[in-house]
């Protein structure tokens, strides 16, 4: 497993923070666990703090998309913070930082909920 991951809460924003990289379904099994047993806690305003993701690939993006998805079928939202490096040129190569809400800090990640 490459990815680990700290959980946050900051009601009634949640943030995960995740470390290391996403290039297997493996990798992102226990994260994807339980940012969908948190939603089904209500807690549908999600932070991804990717700061300290070195890379991701498809099926990292794959997961972010379904939490998204999973997120707005509770009227919630997913919004990323910190994003750099590979991870920055892959969702910029792909256009996905025109489908995400996309904040250079965590902080102001957690406002755009409050």
């Amino acid at each position: 497993m490459n990815l680990q991951f700290d959980v946050h809460i900051d009601d009634p924003v949640i943030v995960y923070s995740l470390n290391g990289k996403i290039t297997s379904e493996d990798d992102f099994e226990a994260a994807e666990a339980e940012v969908f047993q948190n939603l089904n806690k209500n807690y549908y305003r999600i932070v991804f703090d990717l700061r300290n993701l070195t890379h991701t690939n498809s099926v990292g993006i794959s997961f972010f998309m379904r939490t998204l998805t999973k997120a707005r079928i509770m009227n919630g939202e997913l919004v990323l913070a910190a994003i750099d490096g590979n991870v920055k040129k892959i969702f910029e190569i792909a256009k996905l930082d025109e489908v995400y809400t996309i904040y250079p800090t965590t902080e102001l990640a957690i406002k755009h909920f409050k």
